[in-house]
């Protein structure tokens, strides 16, 4: 169990070196997984502490320290989530600052709370292009929310490649709606410059079996790299239940061309 000291101590730590580096060993991000690891009321108080603390660059911290406070892999949910969750909306309920704004939908997404949703709507037109990559995170939490869906199909088309690319995934990958509308929308990222929202686009339009996508997927497959998701993509539209890891991207594309040869005749 830790020690007042040495929680005292990562918060410190949090305040240090670069907010943006997560790789950054003993740097402010592991600090933070740090706190969030132990995850007691004392982490919890302190960090509300600082929520409420006169210095934006505390009030961040702390957000981002609740964000996800006791989450891991075997225990999904956020401990304090209720709370936790009136603490973030008091604070973007009066934030100025854009980095602080940023955390705050960021957490809410984390949490979970569907309530979020219309609060996280609220800076969908912010012209800072970091609040809206996390508008488009925080909504990606709630992709099958109607109106998440309505303003992630905005933000595909955001002048922002990170944006466009995020809300692809989060609309394609991580939601399950599945409309005309959508379908179009993952369509027309196909051509999109950044590499990354088109390989969205396609594990997208995979899940959803939209045949349409052959052409772009076989071209992706033939990639000297293939990501998981457009291996992920091959297997949808092939009905296999998981990757097979005895076939490499060679097996993928003769399996599809075999599978949809009339189709890849009619869409290349």
């Amino acid at each position: 169990m830790s020690t007042q000291a040495e929680i005292d101590e990562l918060f410190k730590q949090t305040l240090e070196g670069d907010y943006d580096d997560e790789d950054d060993e003993g740097g402010p991000w592991e600090a933070i997984s740090e706190l969030q690891a132990i995850a007691s009321r004392e982490v919890f108080d302190k960090a509300v502490q600082w929520c409420r603390n006169n210095k934006p660059a505390k009030r961040r911290r702390g957000v981002d320290i609740l964000a996800q406070l006791g989450k891991t892999e075997d225990h999904p949910d956020v401990v304090f989530a209720d709370e936790t969750y009136d603490v973030v909306v008091g604070v973007l309920e009066d934030e100025l600052d854009l980095e602080v704004i940023d955390s705050c939908l960021v957490a809410l997404g984390h949490l979970g709370n569907p309530a979020a949703v219309p609060l996280i709507l609220e800076q969908r037109g912010n012209s800072d292009p970091d609040v809206r990559f996390a508008v488009a995170f925080g909504l990606s939490c709630f992709a099958d929310h109607p109106d998440a869906v309505r303003v992630l199909l905005q933000l595909m088309e955001d002048p922002d490649p990170d944006i466009r690319d995020w809300a692809t995934f989060g609309l394609g990958v991580q939601g399950n709606a599945d409309t005309p509308e959508i379908r179009k929308a993952l369509i027309e990222r196909l051509d999109d410059g950044n590499p990354d929202t088109r390989e969205e686009a396609v594990a997208g339009l995979g899940k959803r079996k939209e045949l349409r996508v052959l052409p772009d997927l076989i071209e992706l497959l033939q990639q000297e790299e293939v990501s998981y998701g457009v291996v992920e993509a091959a297997c949808n539209l092939l009905d296999l239940p998981e990757i097979n890891e005895e076939w490499g991207a060679d097996e993928y594309i003769e399996a599809l061309s075999e599978r949809y040869a009339k189709e890849l005749e009619r869409y290349s």
